[in-house]
């Protein structure tokens, strides 16, 4: 029996032995036939396969202009020069590499494990481009027929024969839907990305990016789906929409999903310094990790750090930027209408033109979904310092309700505006509601209280409560809102109806029993110059002095003195499309008062129009219409009827030189690119008739009544009177005045003027002109004396009968000259006065000193040898002129 069993074991020892060696001999014959193989094995041979099978599924051409070389130990591998992939259906290139080296591990294959070692690509380029219907150019490429032959084509070559190619477009369907295929559990590793000097364009025709990434180092630890590994990026991005030059540098661990389209970064350390217009950085930092969902837009960001000091370009320049964002916890999940938020904290500074500019918001807790809403009181603040101060508060309390229906307890809105002596305070506040199934948007309540004050508003002030609702429907793209207020204890009220939000269509409709826009916006008092609280110009300056600076400034042609002019941009009226109705029962401000006043306002198509304008104006009324267009072109026709003409003269110009009442009648244009333009291109006419007033400032019967007694008394051989005292009130009255003024670029030459007074009649003369560009005038009328036989100071101008006076107003509008223009006179009223003895009267007088009645001293002209009528003028000039 012993002998037996030990007979067997010996069978079987020697059985073992011999299947050991036979398996040995199997082994090494494999590796040989291996060998042989792959050092047999070309694949060249298959370049003309894969290029066909590409442009087949993809119409894309891929060609590989150099030789793959193929390599066995350690590690089998492919190099490959000079390759590139179109665009479908064109010869535009999509993507191109100098040079590839993969590099495959031999013996995961045995395991059914794809194992790609290591990949190095050295001047890798793509041209990533987005089409205005927001499609991407490789969207074919990572379709799913896409992913089974990139990857079914890349298993060919490296191992021809049919089973891996069987297990590779199985991996491509896990990989594409995500469903594990039961003939395999093929797994794919990438031990290594390595990209050098690659870039990378990118030009969006939808939203208008044409931007690129060059210089591109790049290095990744194992790539494995789903699982996160190391990336090191170090690159220049530059473009032209938005302008940008900047060097980014940034380490993070990602993971890719592609099939559930999740990705995520942690440990995200990313550097930057240039621009990205209009930002100008230099340096910003993000530090953090991020999480992306494709599918739900899913947004998942825990101790996220944002800093960045720098500047930013643009009309309204920030210098000295500082912008600081911390969140230690911030998830947006769109698909589950949720956002919670954990200490989120904004901080920003900078230097802006006018001042410093600083923002803060805090929000320490939020939390909305689709069963709660509720968190802490968000508080943000806005604060600009300059030449004026503005400051403004928001604060945020009570949210309750869910992702559904969410309210708001109070949003809370306090503001204050100082610019120079004027103080505006505003306090408004009101609930708030989201409907999301809806998409409506309201607060319910707005109350608040406006307080204004200002020195010319006294210790008061002036303060109106308003109350009011606003609404947004985004369904229906719609908003209105009501609103009312009082102000002074007069009623108004604001509806306003905006339709397709994108583009609005706007209806407004105002009711007010009273708008006063001095107590609205008072003005700003300006401290004045020391010349200006001495009272200017000392009172003992001769008035020839001060008409002599006036008249030197006239003749060069020097407007007043005023600041840079202000630009006028209307380029907002392309986009305005807006009807606007107005009923006023009291309009007044900066001396303007109306009452009864209707307005219906147009604007569409970069033009806005005042289509009707009606109401009442001192005593009379007025109707009329105006336009502006985006050009910067404006218009006016505006018709006044039986309107006091004084009190309308003092609010136009602050001064009552006209009184009377009158009809005006207003056609006129202008056009400029600033505020200073818009006189000197003045064009239209101007039509005036007034009865029954007076011209201020001048008092035309007195001034010849003094010429006359002058003629009279040198006729007679005696001198002249001087005792006739000024008078700051002096008027000329008339019954009727009528004036026809035509304007073409910025000149107005009067047409025609008569005026007819008692005992004079005045009519235009040459020149005759108003410029309103260079503020200056230059005008001569023809007074003439009628009916010296009756009427009040008949006798004084009794001499002057019949003849007729040129009197010259000349200057700028705020120091006007009035003198005679003595050589205008006739010839034949000269002989006359010669005739009567003026001659010898006025030899004696020229000889000596003639003293006024005031006790003055006054030196006469030394006269013309030859001239007896230019002796008269000088004689006379200042006994008459003003």
């Amino acid at each position: 029996m012993a002998r037996r069993v030990r007979s067997q074991r010996h069978f079987m020892k020697v059985w073992i032995k011999r299947v050991l060696i036979g398996l040995v001999a199997v082994f090494f014959l494999v590796l040989l036939g291996i060998a042989v193989f792959l050092l047999t094995f070309d694949p060249n041979s298959y370049k003309a396969r894969v290029q066909d099978e590409v442009f087949q599924r993809y119409q894309r051409t891929l060609n590989i202009e150099g030789d793959i070389a193929l390599s066995v130990f350690p590690r089998l591998g492919l190099t490959v020069n000079k390759i590139s992939l179109s665009e479908p259906n064109s010869d535009l290139v999509f993507a191109s590499i100098d040079h590839a080296r993969i590099a495959v591990a031999i013996w995961p294959l045995v395991s059914n494990r794809l194992v790609v070692d290591h990949i190095a690509l050295d001047g890798f380029k793509a041209w990533l481009k987005r089409s205005p219907e927001g499609e991407f150019n490789f969207e074919d490429l990572i379709h799913a027929t896409g992913s089974d032959a990139a990857v079914a084509q890349a298993t060919e070559i490296l191992a021809p024969p049919a089973k891996p190619l069987g297990i590779a477009e199985a991996q491509a369907s896990d990989l594409v839907t995500g469903v594990p295929d039961e003939r395999t559990d093929l797994q794919v590793d990438i031990a290594g990305l390595e990209l050098r000097n690659s870039e990378v364009h990118y030009f969006d025709a939808k939203d208008g990016y044409d931007v690129r990434i060059v210089g591109v180092q790049l290095n990744t630890g194992r790539i494995t789906f789903d699982q996160p590994f190391d990336v090191s990026l170090n690159g220049r991005l530059q473009g032209s929409l938005p302008a940008t030059d900047a060097q980014i540098q940034g380490q993070a661990a990602v993971r890719i999903d592609p099939v559930k389209r999740e990705y995520s970064a942690q440990r995200i350390n990313v550097r930057m310094v240039g621009s990205v217009h209009p930002f100008q950085a230099e340096s910003a930092s993000l530090r953090g990790n991020l999480a992306y969902s494709a599918f739900s837009q899913h947004l998942n960001a825990g101790n996220l750090d944002f800093e960045m000091q720098g500047r930013i370009a643009g009309q309204t320049p920030v210098e000295s930027l500082s912008l600081e964002l911390t969140a230690p916890r911030l998830r947006v999940d769109p698909s589950r209408r949720e956002l919670q938020v954990q200490d989120l904290a904004i901080r920003g500074s900078g230097d802006m033109p006018d001042g410093n500019a600083l923002i803060e918001l805090d929000a320490p807790r939020l939390l909305i979904s689709p069963e709660k809403a509720e968190g802490e009181t968000v508080l943000g603040t806005l604060k600009l310092e300059g030449e004026s101060v503005l400051g403004v508060a928001l604060e945020m309390t009570g949210l309750s309700g869910n992702a559904l229906d969410l309210n708001l307890k109070e949003l809370k809105v306090d503001g204050n505006l100082k610019q120079g002596d004027r103080l505006i305070q505003v306090d408004m506040s009101s609930p708030v509601r989201w409907n999301a199934i809806n998409e409506q948007l309201g607060l319910t309540a707005i109350k608040g209280d406006v307080q204004i004050n200002a020195p010319v508003l006294g210790d008061q002030g002036f303060e109106f409560p308003l109350i009011g609702s606003l609404a947004v429907d985004f369904l229906k793209s719609t908003l209105s809102s009501d609103m009312n207020a009082v102000l002074n204890g007069s009623q108004l009220s604001l509806k306003t109806r905006v339709d397709q939000l994108d583009k609005p269509v706007i209806n407004l409709d105002l009711n007010a029993e009273e708008l006063d826009f001095d107590k609205l916006f008072p003005p700003v008092q300006v401290a004045k110059s020391e010349e200006s609280a001495k009272g200017g110009a000392s009172e003992n300056q001769s008035n020839e002095a001060v008409n002599e600076q006036a008249n030197q400034g006239a003749a060069k042609g020097e407007p007043a003195k005023a600041s840079e002019p202000a630009v006028i941009d209307l380029t907002f009226l392309n986009e305005l499309n807006l009807t606007a109705n107005a009923k006023i029962g009291r309009l007044a401000g900066r001396g303007f008062e109306a009452s009864d006043v209707v307005a219906a306002v147009l604007a569409k198509q970069g033009r806005l129009d005042v289509t009707r304008l009606t109401g009442k104006l001192y005593d009379g009324s007025f109707t009329g219409k105006a336009g502006a267009t985006v050009a910067n072109e404006f218009s006016t026709q505006l018709n006044l009827s039986s309107v006091s003409v004084g009190p309308l003269m003092r609010a136009i110009t602050g001064e009552e030189r006209v009184t009377g009442t009158g009809n005006v009648s207003l056609r006129l244009s202008t056009q400029g690119e600033t505020v200073r333009a818009l006189p000197s291109a003045l064009a239209g006419d101007a039509k005036i008739a007034v009865r029954d007033g007076a011209i201020k400032g001048i008092d035309l019967p007195r001034i010849l009544g003094r010429a006359s007694q002058a003629i009279k008394d040198l006729s007679g051989g005696t001198g002249p009177s001087l005792g006739i005292s000024e008078n700051l009130d002096d008027e000329t009255t008339f019954t009727s005045l009528d004036a026809d003024l035509r304007f073409a670029e910025g000149v107005g030459t009067l047409r025609k003027l008569a005026i007819q007074a008692p005992l004079l009649r005045i009519t235009q003369g040459k020149p005759a002109t108003i410029d309103v560009g260079k503020q200056v005038i230059d005008l001569v009328v023809n007074v003439r004396v009628v009916d010296t036989l009756r009427g009040q100071g008949a006798e004084q101008l009794a001499q002057l009968r019949g003849v007729t006076v040129p009197l010259r107003v000349n200057g700028p509008f705020n120091a006007l000259n009035y003198g005679v223009e003595w050589k205008g006179i006739g010839e034949a009223a000269i002989k006359r006065v010669l005739e009567q003895g003026l001659e010898s009267g006025l030899k004696s007088l020229l000889e000596g000193q003639t003293k006024p009645a005031d006790g003055g001293a006054a030196t006469a002209p030394e006269p013309a040898a030859n001239d007896p009528v230019k002796n008269i003028g000088e004689a006379l000039k200042g006994l008459i002129g003003r």
